[in-house]
C-alpha cells in the first residue's frame, strides 16, 4: 500500500482510537514521562495512553454525485455530513437536525456495517466496522453493557484517493481481515453518470484460519426521511429483484412537496441474502441475529408507528417520546472454506426531488434580497428547482435499476480516469494534492433539473459562507470546473449572465435561487475586479471549449461589462479600472490607483476581449482592445515595476502615493493568460523576477505561503495599525498557493512550485483536514486551482482546437495527462524522436499543435493511427507564434493517437 495519503499496512492499530502507545503496568515496556510525576505516590506504573494528532477523524471523501448531496465517509467507518436531503447549508431545507430524543450522538448510527461470525466448533460473535467515540454504537446506546457480544472492531486502515474510499476492518479477535471499496460514480464529460444518487460498497472477506468460518455481512440504514417532521408515518418496501435484495424506505403524513420528503435505501448482493426491515429495539433484532446467522425476512415497520388519541398513525415509541427510531438491515451470509474469501456488493440510493430555492423576506432585507450566507430562520422558498438527475429516473426504482444495470460500467470509467491522471511523470505527492481538491465537486456543487450550476464558495457541516459561484474565487477553482466538465462551467457563467446588472456589473455570486439576484451581498456591489474576472472566465471558456456559438451568446454581456468598467471604473481617464480602497477579492487591506492585482487581469481581459472580437469579426472592438491592451502593459511596467515585483499599487492621479506591498497574486492576469496558452503578457524576464521574489518574501519556514508582504515590515503585517477583520495579509489561501504554484511551473521554475505544493500537502494532511481544506469556511472553492499544476509541468494548453507546449521541450522524456472539451488524452515527450498524443477517454479533437519555433522546424511527419496527415505552418492570432496546422481537424476516440516525428538531428 503507499506511503502518501494512505496509512501504512497496520498503521492504524490505535491510532483510529486516538492512542498511539499503550505501557502495562507489568513493565515490559519501559514507561513513558507521564509516569514520572506520579512515582513518589505508586510503586507500579499505570496504564498510560498517548493521544496523537493523526488520530483525530475530521474530514473524509463525499461519497454521492455532482449536485446530489452526499455523506461523508471517514477513517473512523462513521458517515458524517449528510446533505442528502436538500438540507441547509447545502440547500435551503431546514438544518439537519433530527427531531429525536436524546439529541447527542446521531451521526454514528445513521448508517452503519456489522459483520456476524461464526467459527466450526465456536460460539458465535458481532463487530461493527465503525469506532465509535460516542457511546452510540450500531444503532444502541450503551453496547458494552447491554450487548456485549458486539465490538467495534480494533482497527481501521483508510486509503483515500477520490472518487475511491479502501478501508481494511482487522481484529485480533477476528477469524477474518475485511476489505471494502467505497465509490460514487465520478466520470469526466459525463454529467449524467457522475450526478447519480447512489454510493457502491463493495466487501471482500479473506479468511485467516484453517477452519470453516459462516460470516454475515448486514448493512443498516435509519430511515431519515422527513428527518425534521414529528407527525410521520414510517414506510419501508421491500425491494427485490435477480441477484439482490433491499428495502426502500419512506413516510406518509407530511407534505409531498417538504424539502426532505422522498426515499432512500439500500441494497445487498452476494451470498445468501436475508433482511429484517423496521426495527428500533435492541432486542430481539441483534439476538436473533446472533443465534441464527440471517436476518428473519420480517417488514416490521408498522411496530415503529402508533395510534395516537386522534386517530392518526405516527413514528413515535411509547406515545410520549418521538425518538424516530426505525432501522431497517439487509444481509448476505457465506460459508467461507478454510483460507477462501467471499463478497458482498452494497448499493446506497436516494430520491429527495424537492430542491428549492430561497430568500429571506423580512423588513431589513426585502422580498427581492436573499439568503447566501449563514443561516438565518424565516427562509421563504421560491420555485422547486429539483435536481438533474430527475431528466432521467422518474422513480427511485429507476435509479436502483440504473445502478445495479450499470455498475460495472461506471466503476471501470470512474477508475481509468483515476489510472489516466496518475499515469504520468509528475510526483505522486503532487497528484495527490490536486486529486484531493476532486473532493469538492461532491461537497459543494448545486445542479439543478434544468441544468443551472453552482457550487457554494465555503461549507461546513452548519453553515454556507459565501454566496455560490462567487465570481473572484471562480477564476481560480472554475480550472478544475471547466477542464473536466466544461458544460457545467458555462452553465454557471450562464448564470451570471443572466443576472448582471443594468449597468453591465457582474454580481459577486449566485443565491441558493440562481433564478434571482443578490447583487450587493456581503457588502461587496462594485467590486473593481468581478467584471474582469467574469469576462477572462467566459472568454476562456470560450477558447477551450472552441463553442462559437457560445461565444456569440455571452458576448453582449461581456461588451457591457467591458463599457461600465470603461464608463464607471476608469475614474482616471487612462483606460485602466481604479481602485479606492478596498474593492476586491482581498477585501481586508486597501489598494488605491493601479493595483497589479487588478492591472494584470485587466491586461489579460482586454487581450482575450481583442481575440474574441477578432473572432466574430468586430474589426473596430479588436483594435480598440488591443490598444487598451498595449496602454495597460505599459502602466504596469511604468507604474508598478520597482525592480523587484510589481508593486501592489500605485495611486499615480491620485494623493495616496505608492504601496509597495508585494502580493502574492500580483501577476494574476498572467496566470490566466497561461492556462489559455496566451503566452506573456508581461517581460518574462521581470515576471520570473517578481515570482522569485514572492518566494523570497512570502514562502515562511517551508510551512505556508502568505498572501503579502511588505518590505519594511518583512516578518509580520502590523495588524494593529490596520482596521483589519481578518489577517489576510500574514495567512495562506490554499487557492492562492496552488494557483501560484503552477505559475512556477509554468515559468520552469519546478523546484519552487513543488515546495509550495509539498508544504500544502504536508500542512493538510497532519491537520487531518486532507480533504477538506480551509478559507472562508471548509470545502473550499479557490483551491480547485489545484488542476493547472498538471497543464504547468509541459505547460500545456488547449484553445479552439490548437494544443500549445508553452516551454522548450525537457531534455529527457515526459508523460503527462490533460483534458480537452470532450475527453482527456495524454502526452509524451520524447524530445530527440518527438510527441506522441494519444486519447485516454472520450474524444480530442485537434487542429494543431504550437510549439517554439525551433521545434517547429524539426518536425518531418506527422501521423495519425499510423497513417500521414498532412500540414502547414501558419501564424497564430493567440499569441506571436507560428503553429502546426493539420489540413483537417483531428478527432481522436478513445485509443487512437497522432505522433510528431522530429527528423534525426537532434533538437
Amino acid at each position: 500500500m503507499e506511503r502518501r495519503g494512505f496509512l501504512k499496512k497496520g498503521g492504524l492499530a490505535l491510532s483510529a482510537l486516538g492512542l498511539s502507545n499503550v505501557v502495562m503496568a507489568n513493565g515490559q515496556k519501559q514507561a513513558p514521562k507521564a509516569w514520572e510525576n506520579l512515582k513518589e505516590i505508586h510503586e507500579h506504573p499505570p496504564v498510560v495512553e498517548e493521544y496523537n494528532a493523526d488520530g483525530r477523524v475530521r474530514s473524509g471523501i463525499a461519497l454521492g454525485g455532482i449536485g446530489t448531496g452526499s455523506v461523508e465517509l471517514r477513517k473512523d467507518g462513521n458517515f458524517y455530513n449528510w446533505s442528502i436531503f436538500n438540507n441547509y447549508p447545502f440547500g435551503a431545507g431546514p438544518a439537519f437536525d433530527l427531531a429525536a430524543f436524546p439529541h447527542a450522538d446521531l451521526e454514528e448510527s445513521l448508517q452503519f456495517f456489522v459483520v456476524r461470525y461464526q467459527v466450526e466448533g465456536e460460539d458465535p460473535q458481532i463487530k461493527l466496522l465503525q469506532i465509535n467515540n460516542s457511546i452510540q454504537e450500531g444503532g444502541l446506546e450503551g453496547v458494552i453493557y447491554y450487548y456485549p457480544w458486539m465490538s467495534a472492531v480494533q482497527n481501521i486502515e483508510y486509503a483515500g484517493r477520490f472518487p475511491f474510499v479502501n478501508m481494511r476492518y482487522t481484529d485480533p479477535e477476528m477469524p477474518f481481515d475485511i476489505e471494502m471499496k467505497a465509490h460514487a460514480p465520478f466520470i469526466p464529460h459525463n454529467i449524467k453518470d457522475s450526478s447519480l444518487p447512489i454510493v457502491y460498497f463493495d466487501f471482500e472477506i479473506h479468511s485467516k484460519i484453517k477452519k470453516k468460518v459462516e460470516v454475515t455481512l448486514v448493512a443498516t440504514q435509519r430511515n431519515l426521511v422527513a428527518y425534521d417532521q414529528v407527525d410521520k408515518k414510517f414506510i419501508t418496501k421491500l425491494v427485490e429483484d435477480q441477484g439482490y435484495v433491499g428495502f426502500q424506505q419512506s413516510v406518509e403524513g407530511v407534505k409531498k412537496d417538504a424539502s426532505a420528503f422522498g426515499d432512500m435505501g439500500l441494497t445487498i448482493k452476494g451470498g445468501k441474502t436475508s433482511y429484517f426491515l423496521g426495527w428500533e429495539h435492541r432486542h430481539p433484532y441483534y439476538e436473533e441475529l446472533l443465534i441464527s446467522g440471517t436476518l428473519r425476512n420480517v417488514n416490521d415497520t408498522e411496530n415503529r408507528n402508533v395510534k395516537t388519541p386522534d386517530g392518526k398513525t405516527i413514528g413515535r415509541v411509547d406515545g410520549r417520546v418521538n425518538d424516530q427510531r426505525c432501522f431497517s438491515s439487509v444481509a448476505a451470509t457465506h460459508h467461507i472454506k478454510a483460507g477462501g474469501k467471499a463478497k458482498a456488493q452494497v448499493m446506497m440510493f436516494w430520491h429527495f426531488p424537492n430542491f428549492y430555492g430561497a430568500y429571506k423576506d423580512d423588513k431589513k432585507r426585502g422580498p427581492n434580497q436573499p439568503i447566501i450566507g449563514r443561516y438565518e430562520s424565516g427562509l421563504q422558498l421560491t420555485e422547486n428547482l429539483g435536481h438533474y438527475y430527475q431528466n432521467f429516473f422518474r422513480s427511485t426504482a429507476d435509479i436502483i435499476a440504473y445502478g445495479h444495470q450499470n455498475k460495472g460500467r461506471m466503476q471501470q470509467a470512474s477508475k481509468h480516469f483515476q489510472q489516466g491522471m496518475y499515469d504520468t511523470d509528475i510526483d505522486p505527492q503532487i497528484l495527490d494534492q490536486v486529486n484531493s481538491h476532486l473532493n469538492t465537486f461532491i461537497t459543494s456543487s448545486t445542479l439543478t433539473k434544468s441544468g443551472k450550476y453552482t457550487i457554494q464558495e465555503g461549507l461546513t457541516s452548519s453553515l454556507s459562507w459565501g454566496p455560490k459561484g462567487t465570481a473572484d474565487v471562480a477564476l481560480y477553482g472554475s480550472v478544475m470546473i471547466v477542464s473536466l466538465f466544461p458544460e457545467l462551467q458555462k452553465a454557471m457563467m450562464r448564470v451570471h449572465r443572466d443576472l448582471q446588472q443594468p449597468s453591465g456589473e457582474i454580481n459577486h455570486g449566485i443565491g441558493y435561487d440562481p433564478n434571482k439576484t443578490h447583487n450587493g451581498t456581503w457588502g461587496v456591489s462594485h467590486r473593481v475586479d468581478l467584471v474582469p474576472n467574469y469576462i477572462q472566465m467566459v472568454l476562456r471558456d470560450y477558447l477551450f471549449t472552441h463553442d462559437k456559438q457560445y461565444l456569440k451568446e455571452m458576448w453582449p454581456s461581456v461588451v457591457k461589462g467591458i463599457d461600465y468598467v470603461l464608463e464607471t471604473l476608469d475614474t482616471s481617464g487612462d483606460g485602466m479600472p481604479d481602485m479606492h480602497g478596498i474593492m476586491c477579492s482581498y477585501d481586508n487591506f486597501p489598494m488605491h490607483g493601479l493595483a497589479s492585482y487588478l492591472q494584470s487581469q485587466w491586461v489579460n481581459t482586454m487581450r482575450l476581449a481583442t481575440i474574441a472580437a477578432q473572432d466574430l469579426g468586430e474589426k473596430a472592438k479588436a483594435k480598440k482592445y488591443k490598444k487598451i491592451a498595449h496602454k495597460g502593459r505599459q502602466l504596469m511596467d511604468s507604474k508598478l515595476w520597482n525592480g523587484e515585483y510589481y508593486r501592489l499599487a500605485n495611486d499615480y492621479k491620485g494623493k495616496k502615493g505608492t504601496d509597495e506591498g508585494c502580493l502574492t497574486d500580483q501577476l494574476m492576469g498572467q496566470w490566466v493568460a497561461h492556462t489559455v496558452g496566451l503566452g506573456h503578457l508581461f517581460d518574462q524576464e521581470k515576471v520570473r523576477k517578481a515570482l522569485g521574489t514572492v518566494m523570497d518574501y512570502s514562502f515562511m519556514n517551508n510551512h505556508f505561503l502568505r498572501n503579502c508582504t511588505w518590505p519594511e515590515h518583512p516578518k509580520l503585517y502590523p495588524i494593529a495599525e490596520s482596521d483589519l477583520w481578518v489577517d489576510q495579509a500574514n495567512t495562506p489561501w490554499t487557492g492562492v498557493e496552488l494557483a501560484f504554484a503552477s505559475f512556477l511551473i509554468y515559468e520552469g521554475m519546478v523546484e519552487q512550485g513543488e515546495q509550495v505544493i509539498k508544504a500544502v500537502d504536508n500542512r493538510y494532511r497532519k491537520a487531518g483536514l486532507y480533504w477538506d481544506h480551509q478559507e472562508f469556511g471548509g470545502h473550499y472553492f479557490r483551491p480547485m486551482s489545484a488542476w493547472a499544476i498538471l497543464n504547468a509541468y509541459a505547460s500545456i494548453s488547449l484553445q479552439k482546437d490548437v494544443l500549445t507546449l508553452g516551454k522548450d521541450l525537457p531534455a529527457t522524456n515526459k508523460k503527462y495527462f490533460f483534458t480537452g472539451a470532450n475527453g482527456g488524452a495524454h502526452l509524451q515527450i520524447k524530445p530527440k524522436e518527438g510527441l506522441h498524443v494519444s486519447c485516454h477517454y472520450g474524444s480530442l479533437s485537434l487542429a494543431g499543435i504550437s510549439l517554439q519555433e525551433q521545434e517547429l522546424k524539426q518536425i518531418h511527419s506527422i501521423s495519425q493511427n499510423g497513417k500521414e496527415i498532412a500540414w502547414s505552418l501558419q501564424k497564430s492570432n493567440l499569441n506571436d507564434r507560428t503553429e502546426c496546422a493539420f489540413a483537417k481537424n483531428i478527432k481522436l476516440n478513445a485509443g487512437d493517437a497522432i505522433t510528431i516525428s522530429f527528423k534525426q538531428k537532434q533538437v
